[in-house]
């Protein structure tokens, strides 16, 4: 009494967490049958012995209702499931399973004595034909197949569980598979004759049947890759699950339920072992479905947005945080750029502005700069010119036949001059245009002869200051021979009047061809005047150190060596003295170095 009492406790309050309280039913349920559908488990050549006396205890629960048994296939089961046909159904785990969602709960599970462990009882037993000589499950890869129905739970699915376990694809590795129902003697008859490689029967059929009967199913035929195991007394190919549990619906009341339970529970183990039980664990065949994509994970089969948001929540989530992070950047980067580009747009506005000024300070260097060049380098010419005019008037005055070869001599001196005077302003003009000069090409060194015999002949008492050392290299570069001469000449000219004072005057001027530093023209005196005071003074643009403020200027020196590619720069001796070095850079134009007539 005490022993009924607790396992009617126990059953209540398992019960009432399983299905809703139900306070009355309505006359017509009270009195309509109870239908109850299984597959295997109600099939007559199963016949387990719990079987008669599990529907004998569900009857006595449901009186004055009938209990109605009916076997049908695995499409039939499901289809009275779907159109709720279906009061109670005994069937393996994965039709519970596959339910779950539907309103369907498990209530109690089968034990049985070769299958003592309810967790983990049901399982597919392979068979091979003898003649192919396959013993593992790799083995039958290219083979086909009898199985019961595509959406089965033993056999099909838990078959290809096993395959997906050892890494191979379920929809690819067997040649053939043929879906011959649920009876499996026809699934046998067709390995037997030829029509199918391999089968499968329920894990411990073939163990009960022979107890049964004494035939033994497996005779004739391989059994494939038996799997240890310490939950059944059975061969099973493929992992195990719970077996066949009993199921109600939301047809039934909570009563009533209970009452199945307790007087199911009531059923002590028979001579086989059977008796009615719990099950606690379904994780497997739930991790079945979701690997296989059946049952309720059906969806995955289809780009579903569930299977979307299930397979890809993660990277879906980083999208979106990705993205406002995107957005964020794109309006901060944004933000800094347009703040940028306006402070860009100001510096370039108040550049411009300035670039303006100094433009304009330039312009006014430059036209400084001009009158300086014309005020000196004409002075000399037009000196020239007016000796030379006052000769031919004088001869004029005084005309003989003796003096017409002293006229003919100041009139071409004359003539010379003038064309001089008429170069250099084109020069000046050049410049002001900012025009490139005519092309002409000279040798350096025969150059500067010509511009040191030039200033000798205007200046005789220069004659003896000049030490020249020009290496024997001659060199031939591209540069106006006029703008040569300005530039050379009032280095000279700045020199020998820094020289005016001073008792052993000297101005030395050497060139140097080497690989290092390549060809060099140096041109320094003696004076011991040239101080860093001096050097700054002469470099300013405007700048003169002469009185009368009409000094070429080392800038303007150094505006038309630069202007042809030639490097300047002074530099002042231990002794303060004056040294010009001006670096020859040939033009990539300009021929080669050599002799003067290459």
């Amino acid at each position: 009494m005490l022993s009924n009492l607790g396992i009617s406790l126990t059953t209540a309050g398992f019960l009432l967490t399983a299905c809703p309280l139900i306070s009355a039913e309505p006359t017509d349920v009270q009195t309509a049958p109870v239908y109850l559908y299984g597959v295997e488990f109600t099939r007559p050549s199963f016949e387990l012995k719990i079987a008669k006396e599990t529907y004998e205890l569900i009857q006595k629960s449901i009186e004055p209702r009938k209990l109605i048994v009916r076997n049908v296939t695995t499409s039939g089961l499901d289809e009275a499931i779907k159109e709720r046909k279906a009061d109670i159904v005994i069937a393996n785990s994965g039709i519970y399973r596959r339910y779950l969602q539907k309103g369907w709960r498990d209530v109690l599970t089968l034990a049985t004595g070769v299958q003592p462990n309810p967790d983990l009882a049901v399982g597919s037993l392979i068979l091979a034909n003898k003649n192919l000589g396959v013993k593992t499950i790799e083995d039958l890869k290219g083979h086909s197949i009898a199985l019961n129905t595509p959406s089965a739970f033993q056999g099909t699915l838990t078959i290809k569980k096993e395959l997906l376990d050892r890494r191979y694809d379920p929809d690819s590795f067997f040649s053939k598979i043929l879906y011959l129902g649920t009876n499996p003697q026809k699934r046998l008859e067709a390995v037997r004759n030829g029509e199918a490689d391999s089968t499968f029967l329920s894990v411990c059929y073939a163990e009960r049947h022979k107890r049964k009967t004494g035939i033994d199913l497996t005779e004739g035929l391989d059994v494939v890759g038996v799997k240890p195991n310490l939950s059944s007394h059975c061969l099973t190919s493929t992992d195990l699950y719970p077996n066949f549990s009993l199921l109600v619906s939301s047809n039934l009341s909570s009563q009533m339920i209970r009452q199945i339970a307790e007087n199911l529970l009531r059923i002590k183990p028979n001579a086989d072992g059977e008796y009615w039980t719990f099950a606690s664990d379904y994780d497997p065949v739930d991790k079945m479905y979701e690997a296989l994509k059946e049952g309720p994970y059906q969806h995955l089969k289809s780009w579903t947005l569930t299977r979307i948001w299930n397979e890809f929540k993660t990277l879906i989530l980083l999208l979106i945080l990705s993205l406002l992070f995107a957005i964020w950047h794109i309006y901060t980067t944004g933000k800094a750029v347009y703040k940028a580009t306006n402070d860009i747009l100001k510096a370039t506005q108040d550049q411009k502005k300035k670039a303006e000024e100094i433009q304009s300070i330039k312009n006014a260097l430059v036209v400084s700069s001009l009158s300086s060049v014309i005020a000196h380098e004409l002075g000399q010419p037009l000196a020239a010119c007016l000796f030379y005019a006052n000769s031919l008037d004088k001869l004029l005055k005084n005309w003989t036949a003796a003096k017409k070869a002293m006229a003919l001599e100041a009139a071409e001196a004359l003539q010379q001059q003038l064309t001089r005077v008429t170069d250099i302003l084109s020069i000046v003009q050049n410049y002001a245009a900012k025009r490139k000069s005519k092309k002409e090409f000279i040798y350096l060194n025969d150059s500067i002869n010509k511009i040191v015999a030039n200033f000798v002949r205007s200046q005789p008492a220069s004659e003896k200051l000049f030490r020249l050392n020009l290496c024997k290299d001659e060199l031939k570069v591209s540069f106006p021979q006029l703008e040569f001469e300005i530039a050379i000449s009032n280095l000279i000219r700045n020199s020998y009047q820094a020289l005016k004072d001073k008792s052993d005057p000297e101005i030395r001027i050497s060139t140097n061809n080497s690989r290092s530093s390549g060809f060099e023209i140096c041109i320094t005196d003696n004076s011991g005047k040239f101080t860093e005071e001096v050097r700054s003074q002469l470099e300013r643009p405007l700048a003169s150190k002469k009185e009368e403020g009409t000094g070429l200027g080392i800038s303007i020196v150094k505006s038309i060596l630069r202007r042809h590619g030639f490097g300047v720069k002074f530099q002042r001796s231990d002794d303060h003295n004056l040294v010009c070095i001006i670096t020859v850079f040939p033009n990539e134009n300009s021929p080669t170095s050599g002799g003067k007539n290459e």
